[in-house]
């Protein structure tokens, strides 16, 4: 049955990891290709478990050219035989490589489409994060342009009673009209994002919608513990694993083809030719078997191998490097969170803390525009500063969950195998 499409992923109701992955399993089109290989997989391993089939033989026989001998027979009713004949080959040593073979490459198959599913799933996440964190960036850029046109109208106003001087209103404009160009390039660039969304998700995505949906989900992962950094779980290595079992198998398989493997015949032969002494009814069994001398596996067997060895490799050098990419991105992670605490507990108070007090002088009169325009401008780069860290921070804590085998569960058609 052919899943419906989704009309849109609403990232501000963004369901958990597990929602997400069968949402995409579902929808995705990335992942239709998938359930038909899954499928063929499935295909040869039931394929492994059934029988060679049988062959009958049918033959009419001794069909006389000329005239009969002796003469004057009927060469439809007393001279041709028929012949019935079954016959089964039997394989020796083979079927039980071959079965474990299959099931291993599908255990692998269904291991490598988990693997991308996750690897989607966490690239979804990220291009939320980064939704987030622009609509974050948009917000507080509005705020602080709103800010500046504010003081423009203030510096006229002062401007026209004589209070200040022209150069004020000039700088107080240009401030705004950086302001406003800032926040039509976020915007253009949250654009680019959702677009680079959809084309991840494989449907559109909708934006948070707000400031606050935004940051919390920015905020929702960081609050999480960090997962265990249980590498040789995840799914790709376990995928690995497999094919280097079904590669053993294979090799397995291809090392018995010295045995050769018998065909047994049976039948039944009905001999109308007995004015020649011939038996009327018999029945007939016979053996054939090929002599492997030339070729007994010998190609199959270095492929085999090679398989082998190149999966038991490449897990064992990404397990390596999966194992340094947990380290380096917990220190890294670490780190950044301590910048985040650091800028949210002592240095926005303080900048805002500033803005706030010249803000005050300036509409006053008993401070100097520069020193707020400046004292605005430090606010906002700190504020900008602190959006780019929670994306930083999401996108390190993303990275970490996939180097290690946290992740969403895989639904349940995956069939996935048991370890």
């Amino acid at each position: 049955m052919r899943p419906p499409s989704a009309s849109s992923l609403t990232l501000a109701a963004l369901p958990d990891e597990a929602g997400l992955a069968s949402l995409l399993w579902e929808h995705s089109p990335e992942f239709a290709s998938a359930r038909a290989r899954l499928a063929s997989s499935r295909a040869d391993l039931v394929r492994a478990h059934l029988l060679p089939n049988p062959t009958l033989d049918v033959s009419m026989n001794t069909i006389p050219l000329g005239p009969t001998n002796p003469p004057g027979l009927s060469r439809l009713r007393e001279v041709p035989n028929y012949v019935f004949g079954l016959s089964e080959l039997v394989e020796l040593g083979k079927r039980g490589p071959r079965q474990d073979s299959a099931r291993a490459a599908l255990a692998s198959a269904a291991l490598d489409v988990y693997a991308t599913l996750r690897t989607r799933t966490y690239d979804v996440l990220e291009r939320a994060a980064d939704v987030a964190a622009t609509e974050v960036r948009v917000a507080q850029l509005q705020e602080l342009a709103d800010d500046a046109a504010e003081l423009t109208q203030l510096q006229r106003a002062r401007q026209e009673r004589g209070e200040s001087a022209g150069l004020d209103v000039d700088r107080s404009v240009l401030e705004e009209e950086s302001l406003r160009a800032s926040l039509g390039e976020e915007r253009a660039r949250l654009t680019d994002l959702l677009l680079a969304c959809a084309q991840t998700a494989g449907m559109p995505c909708a934006p948070f919608g707000s400031r606050t949906a935004a940051a919390d989900f920015l905020a929702a992962r960081l609050s999480r513990a960090p997962a265990p950094a249980r590498v040789e779980a995840r799914p790709d290595l376990r995928s690995l694993s497999a094919q280097e079992e079904a590669a053993r198998a294979s090799l397995r398989l291809a090392r018995r083809q010295w045995i050769p493997d018998p065909t047994v015949r049976a039948g039944y032969t009905r001999d109308q030719f007995v004015v020649a002494g011939n038996q009327l009814n018999s029945v007939f069994v016979g053996l054939s078997m090929p002599l492997p001398f030339f070729d007994h596996g010998q190609a199959e067997a270095h492929s085999a191998s090679a398989a082998m060895e190149s999966a038991r490799t490449s897990r064992e050098l990404l397990t390596a490097q999966a194992t340094r990419d947990a380290a380096t991105l917990t220190e890294e992670l670490s780190r950044v969170r301590e910048r985040q605490d650091r800028l949210r507990t002592k240095t926005l108070p303080l900048a805002e803390g500033v803005v706030q007090r010249l803000d005050q002088a300036v509409r006053a009169g008993g401070a100097a525009l520069q020193d707020l325009l400046l004292a605005r401008r430090t606010y906002g780069e700190l504020l900008l500063r602190a959006a780019d860290l929670d994306q930083s921070a999401f996108h390190l804590s993303v990275g970490l969950d996939r180097a290690s085998a946290a992740g969403p569960e895989a639904p349940s058609t995956l069939e996935l195998p048991r370890g």
